[in-house]
């Protein structure tokens, strides 16, 4: 009920003012009476007045409250017993089910009383009293006096909800609040429900006094039981250990935790004392002030002075209890990303999931968030790239991480992360915002440069110093830049000078910030600017199930989801609740396959060659690509990635540490050792898929002249050059000695220079040649040597200074070739040095000009020069030098 401010005024102490008139009834004409005929003047009822006099509501009231007692007469009589023995520790059964996107059979979670420890009456009240006292007067002050219907409290709610025009709100004793959510199992807000409630209340202390119990202990019990304190924790007795650390049945609550934990059925997740600890103090302080001092039907649970020197007291929540007595699932961090997408886009309260007979169809694969679960309990992912443990303030702040699977073709998100030590008090850190550095730039700078200026990673950029930014001077992560290079190596090394210049001077800032949104990313005006949208400075930060939603257009072809948990939503009658924001039937055509492709070409690279090449690998056949994310200080990282069926984004930091004393870290080292080893256990059962390029032609590199690397071989008929292949724009121009032979066309790869041929050798005079000529070879012509060098010309070049480059220089040198000498015996130069390999044996005498040689021939004889073989012989040679002389060529010496 929770209404004060009649009780507080009959009991002599009002924190609330009296209502006047006009606030009570409402505005009416500050010139004068109620007509418009001026001071003092009642005038004629205009308009709606006329009609809707108070004997009007006297006889709505009237007809009400007859329909009211009519229906509660026949739900009595026909009630079941059956469902008012639901009031028992051991029949309260969790009503709204989870189905996951792979069986839409067998419910994989509810929401309901998991997380509850049954507490008695009698232990309550040995130890806690005025806790139970604290809850009856703040919800039902005249419990003790009613019959299970407040009458009093029922009439004042009906005249709300007929000047209201709304529907069945409040005036719910604990005895129909038992009905509603336990026994009726239904929380609609109807008239429908609301006669039932009634009935039900009426006949449920009816039937337990006729079974000779105490109605009130039997139904204050399982109120205190069954009762929502937020998540799925459920009952005082959790509730205290969760939130405050205090076992009931062993301890006495303090006064201020007794007020808090009375205060939260109002709102049990919005006044959710360690979410929404300023809400929660506020609530905490109304119950003990407004509620707990005041002498009303109740008597005063503490004095006004307790009451005000307790509000003065800080709220102290305990942070880590509910991760030591709640029970746990792979599901809670999902669960909780249900119930907060229930209530934005179906407007269902989450505290009504536990009655509400929902069925909810979602996104969720198991498998995925098995997955996650895993990997953010393994210490061995949260380390640096050496293996050290990433940890912060001494030792005392472990790092922490949000992890996002969806899948790219639905939106649907597979999987979340809550955290190391997530638990349903606590925040969900996969919707954590936090500056997203480098693993932006594909989404605001590397995709609209190739969407709208045709960029591909054959691209040139200019990793030059930033000189257009005043003051700011933005670095590299390594120090330096790197001149002009392709748009590749500025992805893959997440080059900043290079990424700001292209953001400047290319794609600007109101085209990057149009695409950030339609993207999907939470961005503010302030975001407009080249810190936030070229490095990832965001004013508030994204969290992990925003940027795995961005990068899904990347495999998916440029189209974009939103991402979602919830697919369906049927209600306790079987209806299908509407979403208020639809799943798109047709996504939002963000860029085009072609820059999906492109994108996604070199962000492969980046795995596989580039920043996340050390961890971030699968290496099980599988194509995958991605983005690392460095924030400045290296105090968190990020690692957006994806394969063709599979989106996953990860976030780790320090949660709440603001220190300089910590482990440093890199988008390449936690966050890509977590994706991989998530995505490895999701692909490594499955046969490896290839991203598709949707029917788009590979990017081809632009136009690049290179010099001719040039060869030459000697050939009999001349010298044949030969040198590589290039584009058909291309002409070539040949130089011998600096003198250019020839001009060939496109498409030329060699060109023989038949005009050089190896000298003839010469006789001297031109005849036999005398006695000294035929003796040592005297007049032989001198060796021949060319230099030559090919131009290669772009013919279609507009820079001057680009149009030609020219070849290396090879040297080749001819030497004379001697003619064939005539024999008398009529043998050729080969059959003489057959002859003078085969001459006589036996010679014993070395030849030589006064001492002739016998005439066999010396053994191996023989020169090559003239026609010999290969082993000159070593003792003598016949009269002439052709028929097979000495060793080396047939000399007679």
């Amino acid at each position: 009920m929770d209404d004060f401010r009649k009780v507080s005024m009959r009991s002599g102490y009002s924190p609330m003012p009296p209502r006047s008139r006009s606030e009570r009834v409402g505005p009416r004409s500050r010139s004068g009476g109620r007509g418009t005929g001026g001071p003092g003047k009642r005038g004629k009822k205009a308009g709606w007045r006329r009609f809707f006099t108070w004997k009007w509501f006297l006889l709505v009231l009237l007809t009400s409250f007859l329909l009211m007692v009519g229906g509660c007469s026949a739900i009595m009589m026909s009630a079941n017993p059956n469902e008012l023995n639901k009031v028992n520790k051991n029949n309260i059964a969790a009503a709204s089910k989870i189905y996951a996107y792979n069986n839409k059979q067998e419910p994989v979670d509810s929401f309901g009383y998991d997380n509850r420890e049954w507490i008695s009456m009698d232990e309550l009240l040995k130890h806690n009293k005025l806790m139970v006292n604290t809850f009856v007067k703040t919800e039902d002050r005249r419990f003790y006096q009613h019959h299970g219907v407040d009458f009093q409290g029922l009439a004042r709610a009906v005249v709300k909800d007929v000047i209201s025009m709304d529907k069945a709100e409040g005036a719910s004793t604990i005895t129909q609040q038992v009905c509603k959510n336990i026994v009726l199992e239904n929380s609609a807000k109807t008239y429908t429900r609301k006669i039932k409630e009634i009935g039900c209340a009426l006949n449920l202390e009816r039937k337990l006094k006729e079974e000779g119990k105490d109605p009130k202990k039997q139904i204050l019990e399982a109120y205190l039981n069954y009762i929502s304190f937020g998540g799925n924790i459920a009952g005082v007795q959790m509730a205290a250990k969760s939130y405050f650390g205090y076992d009931l049945k062993k301890q006495e609550l303090p006064v201020q935790d007794a007020a808090m934990l009375a205060g939260m059925p109002k709102g049990p997740s919005l006044y959710n004392p360690i979410r929404h600890k300023e809400k929660a103090l506020e609530r905490r302080n109304v119950i003990l002030t407004q509620v707990m001092p005041v002498d009303d039907v109740m008597p005063p649970l503490i004095s006004q002075a307790e009451a005000d020197k307790l509000a003065q007291t800080p709220l102290n929540p305990c942070e880590n209890c509910a991760e030591k007595y709640a029970k746990k699932s792979d599901f809670d961090a999902y669960k909780d990303l249900i119930q907060k997408e229930l209530k934005e886009e179906y407007g269902i309260d989450p505290d009504d999931l536990a009655t509400g007979s929902y069925q909810i169809y979602t996104a969720l694969d198991p498998k995925a968030q098995g997955a996650v679960q895993e990997a953010l309990k393994k210490d061995s992912l949260f380390t640096n790239a050496s293996g050290t443990k990433l940890t912060a303030g001494g030792g005392k702040v472990d790092a922490d991480a949000g992890i996002t699977v969806i899948d790219p073709k639905t939106g649907g998100i597979r999987a979340i992360g809550g955290g190391r030590n997530f638990v349903h008090t606590a925040h969900i850190r996969a919707l954590e915002l936090h500056q997203p550095g480098s693993s932006i730039k594909p989404l605001t700078v590397y995709s609209p440069a190739i969407e709208k200026h045709d960029y591909n990673e054959y691209s040139i950029v200019h990793d030059k110093p930033v000189d257009w930014a005043g003051t700011w001077h933005p670095q590299n992560y390594e120090p330096g830049s790197f001149g002009d290079i392709r748009m590749e190596k500025m992805v893959e090394e997440s080059y900043n000078l290079s990424t700001l210049n292209l953001l400047h001077d290319v794609v600007t800032l109101p085209v990057a910030f149009e695409y950030a949104q339609k993207l999907g990313l939470n961005l503010v005006p302030n975001d407009q600017a080249y810190a936030a949208l070229g490095l990832g400075g965001l004013t508030n930060g994204v969290n992990t199930v925003q940027m795995a939603g961005a990068y899904s257009v990347f495999p998916n072809g440029g189209y974009y989801y939103t991402p979602h948990a919830i697919v369906k939503v049927v209600d306790a009658d079987g209806d299908v609740r509407k979403r208020k924001h639809p799943i798109e039937d047709t996504p939002t055509n963000v860029f085009s396959k072609k820059t999906a492709y492109y994108m996604t070409r070199m962000l492969k690279k980046v795995v596989s060659e580039g920043t996340g090449s050390t961890f971030a690998g699968l290496h099980n056949g599988w194509d995958v690509a991605g983005k690392t994310g460095t924030i400045n200080g290296e105090k968190s990282g990020w690692f957006v990635g994806y394969t063709p069926d599979l989106v996953c984004a990860v976030d780790v930091f320090y949660p709440g540490y603001s220190g300089d004393d910590y482990v440093k870290m890199t988008g390449g080292t936690a966050p890509a050792k977590i994706f991989s080893y998530v995505m490895k256990k999701l692909t490594d059962d499955k046969p490896p898929k290839h991203f598709s390029n949707f029917g788009v032609p590979d990017p081809q590199p632009p136009f690049e002249l290179h010099a001719p690397h040039l060869t030459a071989v000697s050939q009999e008929d001349g010298v044949l050059l030969q040198w590589q292949a290039q584009p058909n724009r291309v002409k070539y121009q040949v130089f011998r000695d600096g003198q250019m032979i020839a001009e060939l066309g496109p498409g030329s790869t060699s060109y023989k220079d038949t005009d050089a041929k190896p000298p003839a050798a010469s006789g001297g005079d031109g005849g036999d040649g005398g006695f000294w000529d035929k003796i040592i070879g005297g007049g032989a012509a001198q060796s021949k040597s060319y230099t030559y060098k090919v131009v290669a010309i772009d013919t279609q070049a507009t820079d001057p200074g680009a149009a030609q480059k020219e070849s290396n220089s090879v040297t080749v040198t001819l030497s004379p070739k001697k003619p064939e000498n005539p024999d008398p015996n009529g043998n050729t130069n080969d059959q003489n040095g057959q002859n003078g390999q085969n001459g006589g044996q036996n010679g014993n005498n070395p030849g030589g000009i006064f001492n002739p040689p016998p005439s066999d021939g010396g053994q191996n004889g023989g020169g090559t020069q003239d026609g010999g073989g290969q082993d000159g012989g070593s003792t003598g040679g016949n009269d002439k030098p052709p028929k097979g002389g000495g060793g080396g060529g047939g000399g007679w010496w």
